[in-house]
């Protein structure tokens, strides 16, 4: 038997024959102490907590137990009950947008638009115009004071716990002579990222603006969306993707590459890097930071340092876009359904869903190839090694009855894939063995196998082996 070498990260390759393999909807667990290969499951299904009935998602916060969700032209909220959103007033432009809230025993409430800032309450929403603040492009809150930035490099900060401005609280970012994209808060700490530099600044209590530079490190940000981990109830960090389009974890003041050259490639190459979007969210225990851009999402697992692909149904990327953790659930906004992409919902993140909203998430894994160079193999059986008895006695006729795997192998280094073979995976509580027989004969590109698992129960999958008879070449 030769192990059949699945990966516990995506490695798709520039072109099929150089892939190390692929997981989609699928990411690695370790399987613990006296186990030294890896689970992997399923990523976790969408719920349906909140809806609009509007379109074009644009940003949430959640403040005094009321979610406030953007949407083109609007905003709406809604309790903790969810359902059924309401109007709170128009909200103009389509594009991102960026809320903060101070410490105020009564909270003022910000957000910033494409056409400016706004204050707003449960009922109306009200132009922000103080005397001397320009258009902002993001707004944040640190220690009780609101921080206002510009494109051309100045920051503004209001009264502690207020709304007032002073025209003489106000500073620029001068480290280099480049844009500044978007500011957050993190550790205590604002940051400041311009298109080719990071400022970090510390509250010193000064007067009239209240923080001071730290440190300055020479890497930018791509785009205004492309950093996340700064939110409430992550604690995992912070990631972003640099200017040069790599993705960075702040450590300390150390912004170190985590990304593999696929995602690289594909970040360096996407026609509107300034759009790219990260969010993050937990998953029973996996703090997951994920990255989406054109024709792309890419997640990355913190807690073990490996990247996996995430695809719904009918489309190659991520239909989830801003996370937030509110009412003890990490909610996503939805950018819609393929082929229309008409979304209006926010959804909960739930990994007891093995659906998004009712659409199959479509899970797949990839092998590399079971190579024996420059030999051919006969392929006389294989054996994958997932869980069985995953059916569901009670549930959907036959999806969930009988689930089936769907097993297909290449022997071209994974251009071409041969006609897919169903398995049953197990009735409930019914167990057997997954394999296929008689394969005919690989080539000297090895054999890759898919695995591609789309019926909604649990799902683990541990790896598998074939059987190979060495020939000589020929």
């Amino acid at each position: 038997m030769v192990a059949i070498p699945f990966p516990s990260s995506s490695a798709p390759g520039y072109r099929q024959q150089e892939s190390g393999g692929r997981l989609v909807n699928l990411f690695a667990e370790p399987l613990g102490e006296g186990r030294q290969d890896v689970k992997r499951v399923r990523v976790p299904g969408l719920t349906q907590f909140a809806s609009s009935g509007q379109a074009g998602f644009r940003g949430m916060i959640e403040i005094s137990g009321i979610l406030y969700v953007a949407w083109a032209n609007q905003l709406y909220r809604c309790t903790s009950a969810g359902g059924v959103m309401s109007l709170v007033d128009t909200l103009g432009g389509t594009g991102s947008v960026y809320f903060a809230r101070n410490n105020a025993l009564t909270p003022d409430q910000m957000v910033v638009t494409e056409s400016g800032a706004f204050t707003f309450t449960t009922g109306a929403v009200t132009a922000y115009t103080p005397l001397g603040l320009p258009i902002p492009n993001s707004v944040f809150m640190l220690d009780g004071y609101f921080f206002f930035t510009t494109l051309n490099g100045e920051v503004y900060a209001t009264g502690l716990n207020d709304t007032t401005l002073d025209p003489q609280s106000v500073t620029r970012t001068v480290a280099k002579p480049d844009q500044l994209v978007r500011g957050v808060p993190l550790d205590g700490k604002a940051l400041f990222f311009g298109t080719q530099s990071l400022e970090v600044w510390s509250d010193v209590g000064a007067q009239p603006f209240p923080l001071q530079r730290a440190v300055v490190l020479p890497v930018g940000l791509i785009g205004p969306d492309a950093v996340a981990g700064w939110e409430d109830g992550w604690g995992s960090g912070l990631l972003f993707v640099a200017n040069d389009g790599t993705v960075r974890a702040m450590s300390g003041y150390t912004p170190s590459k985590v990304s593999p050259p696929d995602l690289d490639r594909l970040i360096q190459r996407d026609p509107n890097p300034a759009k790219l979007m990260a969010s993050v969210h937990m998953v029973d225990g996996h703090p997951m930071w994920t990255i989406t851009g054109s024709s792309y999402s890419w997640v990355y697992d913190l807690s073990v340092g490996r990247w996996h692909e995430r695809e719904s149904y009918l489309t190659n990327r991520w239909r989830g876009m801003q996370t937030i953790n509110a009412f003890g659930k990490w909610l996503v906004g939805d950018r819609g359904r393929a082929p229309t992409f008409v979304g209006g919902n926010v959804y909960q993140i739930d990994p007891a869903n093995f659906t998004e909203a009712g659409d199959p998430i479509v899970c797949r894994l990839e092998s590399a190839p079971v190579e024996k160079f420059p030999q051919r193999v006969r392929v006389g059986r294989a054996d994958f090694h997932i869980e069985v008895g995953m059916g569901i006695a009670t549930g959907i006729v036959p999806t969930q009855t009988k689930p089936v795997a769907s097993i297909s192998w290449s022997d071209d280094g994974g251009v071409n894939w041969s006609t897919p073979l169903l398995r049953e995976l197990g009735q409930q509580a019914t167990y057997k063995n997954i394999s296929i027989f008689r394969v005919g004969m690989s080539t000297r590109h090895g054999r890759r196998w898919r695995i591609e698992i789309a019926d909604p129960v649990y799902l683990a999958i541990f790896g598998g082996d074939q059987a190979a008879e060495l020939r000589a070449a020929g």
